[in-house]
C-alpha cells in the first residue's frame, strides 16, 4: 500500500473496485461497497493525492448533478517481464493495465556463465534507460524460463530444455536492484492471457514452442497443481510407443507439436516455414497437416479433461490465425458431443506472452496489497 496517513481498509477497497469495473462514480462505490460518500470523497482525494486516481469526464445525466467518473492511472506503476529461451532474451515493459509499454528480443543464447549473467544485466540497464519513466514506480521484475519451478518463485525443480542449476536465482542476484521472481514460462503465458480476457470462467493455454507446454486459468488464476506440476501438457503420451521425447519418454506431444517440429524444415526458422506454407507449397502442406492431427488430439483431450477454452499460444501460436479453422474443422471429428471448434482461439499475445504473465505477478500483487 501507498505510504501516508489514514490509508484504510476502505482506501484499498475503493481502488480495486475503481481498477476492476475501470471506472466508477461516488454512487457506484457507495451501492458495491456499501461505504458512506464523506468517506468514500476522503479516500478519493487520498488515491487522486497519490497519483493512482483520475477523474475523467462525467456520466451521462439521469435527471440531477452528472456524476464524475474516476478511472485508475494506468501508469502509476509498471513492472518489467523477461523471458529466457534457449536462444533468445526478451524484455517487456508494462503498466497497471497490462499495456506493453515497451517490448525488445533479440538473439541471445543461453549459457550458465557470468558473461551471460553480466550482458543480461546490461541489456535490462539499457532497456530501462530508454524509458523515461520514475525507477520508483518499477513494482519489480518477473523472469519466465522452461522451467518446472517451485511455489516459492525462486527455487528450480526440473530444468532439460535449457540447463538451468538449481542455485540459479541465487546467481542471477547481482544483475537486479529491484525485487525479482522465477515463473514457469507456459504459465506465465496463459496468466497474460487470462488477464487480457477479463474473464473469470476457465481457459486453458497451450503454448507450442520449442517445448510444449500450459496452464490452467480459473478465476484468473494459474492451477499449480498439488506440486506445482500442473498443465505439463508437452509430456502428454499421445502416440504409446512413439517418437522418443527430450524427457526420455515416448510418444509424448513434444515430440509431435513443438514448434521445431515445423521450423526443422527450415533451418530452425519457424517464419519462414509459414512462409512457405502460405505460398502453397504441398510439401510443407503435407507436413503441417499431419502437425494439425497430432494438435487435434491433444486439443480434443483436454476439451474432454477441462471443458473449457482452449487458446493456441506459443511461437506456432502467433501464426494460426490462418490455420485456426482447420485445426477446428480436425478437432470437430474427435468430440462425440460437440459439433462446433469455436472453443478453440488463437492467443492475443505473441512472443511477449510469457515475459507479460510474469511481469503481471507485481501488478496483480501491488493490486491485491493495496
Amino acid at each position: 500500500m501507498p505510504e501516508g496517513k489514514n490509508r484504510t481498509r476502505d482506501f484499498g477497497n475503493i481502488y480495486r473496485l475503481i481498477y476492476e469495473k475501470k471506472q466508477c462514480s461516488r454512487q457506484q462505490i457507495a451501492e458495491e461497497l456499501s461505504i458512506s460518500l464523506p468517506t468514500i470523497t476522503h479516500n478519493l482525494a487520498l488515491l487522486k493525492d497519490d497519483g493512482l486516481i483520475y477523474t475523467s469526464g462525467t456520466f451521462s445525466s439521469t435527471g440531477g448533478r452528472k456524476a464524475n467518473i474516476f478511472r485508475c492511472v494506468p501508469d502509476a506503476r509498471y513492472a518489467l517481464g523477461i523471458d529466457i529461451t534457449q536462444n533468445h532474451l526478451s524484455i517487456v515493459l508494462i503498466n497497471l493495465n497490462l499495456d506493453i509499454i515497451d517490448s525488445e528480443r533479440m538473439r541471445c543464447p543461453f549459457e550458465d556463465t557470468s558473461l551471460y549473467y553480466d550482458n543480461l544485466q546490461e541489456k535490462v540497464e539499457q532497456f530501462l534507460n530508454k524509458q523515461s519513466l520514475d525507477r520508483d514506480k518499477l513494482l519489480g521484475i518477473g523472469i519466465s524460463l522452461p522451467a518446472i519451478i517451485e511455489s516459492d518463485q525462486k527455487t528450480i525443480f526440473y530444468a532439460t530444455v535449457i540447463s538451468l542449476l538449481g542455485n540459479f536465482y541465487e546467481r542471477i542476484s547481482s544483475c537486479f536492484i529491484y525485487p525479482y521472481l522465477l515463473f514457469n514460462d507456459a504459465s506465465s503465458a496463459g496468466l497474460a492471457e487470462s488477464w487480457h480476457s477479463n474473464s473469470d470462467k476457465p481457459m486453458l493455454y497451450l503454448s507450442l514452442s520449442s517445448s510444449v507446454g500450459g496452464a490452467f486459468m480459473i478465476g484468473g488464476k494459474t492451477f499449480p497443481g498439488t506440486h506445482s506440476h500442473s498443465s505439463e501438457f508437452g509430456h502428454m503420451c499421445i502416440v504409446p510407443h512413439g517418437k522418443r521425447c527430450y524427457c526420455g519418454c515416448y510418444g509424448c506431444l513434444d515430440a509431435y507439436c513443438s514448434a521445431k517440429v515445423l521450423s526443422d524444415f527450415t533451418g530452425g526458422n519457424l517464419m519462414e516455414f509459414f512462409k512457405e506454407l502460405s505460398s502453397g507449397n504441398p510439401g510443407y502442406r503435407r507436413v503441417f497437416d499431419e502437425y494439425l492431427d497430432y494438435l487435434a488430439i491433444a486439443v480434443n483431450n483436454l476439451r474432454m479433461c477441462y471443458d473449457c477454452d482452449v487458446i493456441i499460444g506459443g511461437t506456432v501460436g502467433s501464426f494460426m490465425s490462418d490455420y485456426i479453422k482447420d485445426l477446428r474443422q480436425k478437432a470437430i471429428t474427435l468430440n462425440p458431443f460437440e459439433k462446433s471448434g469455436d472453443y478453440i482461439l488463437c492467443c492475443h499475445y505473441r512472443t511477449e506472452a510469457s515475459a507479460v504473465g510474469a511481469a503481471a505477478h507485481y501488478i496483480d500483487q501491488f493490486i491485491e496489497e493495496m
